[in-house]
């Protein structure tokens, strides 16, 4: 199936890069980790990282970012930010953010709008999430399934498609993020009817001409729904990434059922191991690039909150098809709080793990993938 210009780059090489990168992706494969990496600087020069690394001096790998921004050689880092904010979240975080999360209805021609165009322009990759609501109506009452994918909105998916043509940027895009979830699960539709909803869109956006637009199919990866995920499934020709979510909810108060402390990977590792394993037999591709669409801990304690975060690059080091993740910097609750600024152990985390080389790809490698823009 023709993928269109920006997926077609695959065949001039995944715009590969030969580049000496243990200074931005930690060791090589096979290599053991080093215990400081978090302090070496993302852009330092191959061999003072390697000798502060104890490598071999001037190791070198092939790192790619391909046609859908995969990279090889790290992951993405960023997040949804508390009030669309995102400056007041990078000063707490002490770095950029390398995506943001925005939140928009069907029924909203304006995508990308004024902020999503000046994220892009400032060299951020942008995440906009397509709820099946009406965005320009108060209380943002939900739509059918049925009424999408009967084209009721094509109008407004039209004129969406066309702007994120016209960025000439990649950009992702997912509908209906955790159509899984109690709150939706045959609430909007059948699974059914979200998956026609689902290829109708990407359908109309290519035909718009959105080559661009990087298709996220994200869902709650909570164990409880993974026996959903097979009839939600759009099928491998209109998913570029898998995604699901990575949260600790204990002592929330909006979850009074969710008892036990769940570590980074412990919340991350039911999907993935279930994507590895059963996903070939519903006709999923398990070597998809994986996205954790949204993470969090609420507050377990001054120690314990720090670790949840700052371990998340060792954690990530481990499960190489996890190409990039999002914090979600919100909260439910007063008593569900997730804020990077509402907790300073969380703040301190944050800022440890972001600063990991594995989750702070150097400036070059960004190169790789705003090159796919202008290539034809």
């Amino acid at each position: 199936m023709d993928r269109g210009p920006v997926r077609a780059m695959a065949a001039a090489g995944a715009l590969a890069l030969a580049m000496t990168l243990v200074g931005a992706a930690g060791a090589p494969p096979g290599e053991a980790a080093a215990p400081d990496r978090r302090s070496v600087p993302p852009d330092t020069p191959s061999e003072d990282a390697a000798t502060f690394l104890g490598l071999p001096a001037a190791t070198e790998y092939r790192c790619t970012v391909s046609e859908i921004l995969e990279p090889s050689c790290g992951v993405w880092w960023g997040a949804s930010p508390y009030e669309n904010r995102v400056e007041q979240l990078e000063q707490a975080a002490d770095r950029d953010m390398d995506i943001v999360y925005t939140w928009r209805g069907i029924d909203q021609a304006d995508i990308p709008g004024r902020r999503e165009r000046s994220m892009a322009a400032e060299g951020k990759f942008v995440h906009t999430n397509i709820e099946a609501r009406r965005f320009t109506r108060p209380g943002h009452p939900a739509v059918s399934y049925a009424s999408i994918a009967d084209g009721e909105f094509d109008e407004q998916l039209r004129s969406q498609a066309r702007g994120i043509a016209e960025l000439g940027v990649p950009y992702f895009v997912t509908f209906d993020h955790e159509a899984d979830a109690n709150r939706r699960y045959n609430k909007r539709g059948t699974p059914e009817e979200f998956v026609a909803s689902w290829r109708h869109i990407v359908d109309l956006y290519r035909a718009e001409g959105a080559d661009n637009a990087i298709w996220v199919w994200n869902v709650t990866g909570w164990e409880a729904n993974l026996d959903r995920l097979p009839g939600l499934w759009p099928g491998n020709d209109y998913v570029d990434w898998i995604s699901w979510e990575a949260y600790n909810m204990s002592t929330c108060d909006a979850q009074p059922n969710w008892t036990e402390t769940h570590s980074f990977e412990e919340a991350l590792r039911p999907a993935y191991d279930w994507i590895q394993t059963e996903g070939p037999a519903h006709g999923i591709d398990p070597d998809k690039p994986v996205m954790i669409g949204e993470m969090g801990t609420t507050d377990i304690g001054p120690r314990e909150t720090l670790e949840w975060y700052s371990e998340i690059p060792d954690v990530l080091r481990r499960y190489e098809r996890v190409r990039a993740v999002k914090m979600w910097d919100n909260e439910l609750t007063p008593g569900c709080d997730f804020r990077i600024g509402a907790n300073e152990y969380a703040q301190r985390g944050f800022q440890l793990a972001g600063q990991d080389p594995y989750v702070r790809l150097p400036e070059r490698v960004r190169r790789l993938a705003e090159d796919a823009a202008r290539r034809d």
